[in-house]
């Protein structure tokens, strides 16, 4: 019942966010939106515009996903993030009106925040997933995918810029999706961002664990609502995330960091995040 309610929700705060990213007061709906965001979408080839069309199907199993990985920090303030952008409600840095999110702005209430989300992921995210137009996507990949964009840039996964203007190489991860490549070696590509500045960054690779267990099919926007917002950041053993050496080194394949699924490992990840009573939840905080 809970998911229920948080499914239709999603569904206001994203009719909300149709009406904040249009300048049109009709056609409040995802087809609208796909055509506003990806205007030539009749023009790609079948695995692409399914993979587009997918995602803006499955946006409200991707936000409380988002929920997890940033928390609700600020509650409604702008703060700081560590990238050094002003940040709301679910790590949102723009507002639908593509404004940058500023240190002097407003509080604005959650269920604002979840349309800021919302109108990042139509139209920031979920256009970028023209790119991928090799094979069709399973629900699992896409929410991975979506989560990675959202997190590093739709022009650094694919290689292109909003405009559709070719800037550099394509990822990795876009390519060995694209190859059909085995699930343990395209999660363990998304390691291939791992740096922020010229130091690894530990946040951006325990991030990278959850968006692979997403692909793996292992968390789900069903299980993941009793966990604690942002919460699987503050440890401190990759052990919990990575395969390690007898050093604590974690082990490295192809050139990319081996991420841990196995039973213990997800047991133990379940259990140090899972919240109590009176603790923030994913599902208490996406109401």
């Amino acid at each position: 019942m809970r998911y229920i309610i948080t499914s239709i929700t999603a569904f206001l705060m994203m009719v909300m966010c149709l009406v904040s990213c249009s300048q049109s007061d009709s056609g409040l709906d995802k087809n609208k939106a796909m055509r506003e965001n990806v205007p030539y979408l009749d023009n790609l080839g079948a695995e692409a515009r399914y993979n587009v069309q997918r995602a803006y199907d499955i946006a409200d199993r991707i936000f409380p996903f988002i929920a997890l990985l940033e928390g609700d920090e600020g509650e409604g303030h702008p703060y700081h993030d560590k990238s050094a952008r002003w940040t709301v409600w679910f790590g949102s840095t723009v507002k639908p009106d593509g404004s940058r999110v500023k240190k002097n702005d407003a509080w604005i209430p959650r269920s604002e925040g979840i349309v800021y989300s919302y109108c990042h992921l139509f139209k920031h995210v979920f256009p970028f997933f023209q790119y991928f137009d090799k094979r069709k996507l399973s629900d699992e990949q896409i929410i991975c995918t979506a989560l990675f964009i959202y997190n590093v840039g739709g022009e650094q996964v694919t290689g292109y810029n909003n405009k559709g203007i070719k800037i550099g190489n394509s990822s990795s991860y876009l390519k060995a999706v694209g190859a059909g490549k085995d699930n343990e070696y395209c999660v363990n590509c998304l390691t291939g961002f791992r740096r922020s500045g010229n130091q690894r960054a530990g946040g951006l690779l325990k991030r990278h664990w959850v968006e692979g267990a997403a692909y793996l099919g292992i968390l789900t926007a069903d299980n993941i609502l009793p966990l604690i917002p942002a919460q699987f950041y503050n440890t401190k053993n990759y052990g919990n995330y990575f395969w390690l050496n007898k050093r604590r080194r974690i082990l490295e394949e192809n050139g990319f960091y081996k991420l841990r699924y196995d039973e213990t490992t997800i047991k133990t990840f379940l259990k140090m995040n899972t919240a109590k009573s009176g603790q923030k939840s994913v599902g208490s905080i996406i109401k």
